[in-house]
């Protein structure tokens, strides 16, 4: 039976490996952006000229993401890796993305971050 198969597999209808493994991509092309090139990032997102403060605050975002995929992929087992991920891409979303497309002025480009939403209905279906 399907619960069966899923129950030999390890859990939920998503792989987790994999999830975590897309995921993390997706989170992390975000970091590498932000520590990388932070005007670049913000100037494409948000309708705004950034200054030095901008750039600082997203570099440090960027090292934040960067390192939380790190700890998720090697130094933690994926059944624990998955729902931690799940949970702090859920918070993120509605702190970030979603606020920021009610509250600040977004690019159309910033349209992308919401993308997340997915990677969070599918990493549910990996728990």
């Amino acid at each position: 039976s399907m619960s069966t198969a899923l129950q030999l597999r390890g859990g939920g209808m998503v792989d987790q490996g994999v999830w975590l493994k897309a995921a993390s991509a997706f989170f992390g092309l975000y970091g590498v952006g932000f520590l990388l090139a932070p005007e670049m990032t913000i100037t494409q997102n948000f309708v705004v000229t950034p200054d030095k403060y901008h750039s600082f605050f997203a570099r440090n975002i960027g090292l934040c993401i960067l390192y939380t995929v790190y700890l998720l992929n090697y130094k933690m087992d994926v059944a624990a890796a998955v729902p931690a991920l799940v949970a702090y891409m859920a918070i993120c979303a509605v702190v970030g993305p979603v606020y920021a497309e009610l509250k600040l002025e977004t690019t159309p480009a910033h349209k992308a971050a919401l993308l997340m939403v997915p990677f969070i209905v599918t990493g549910l279906l990996a728990l």
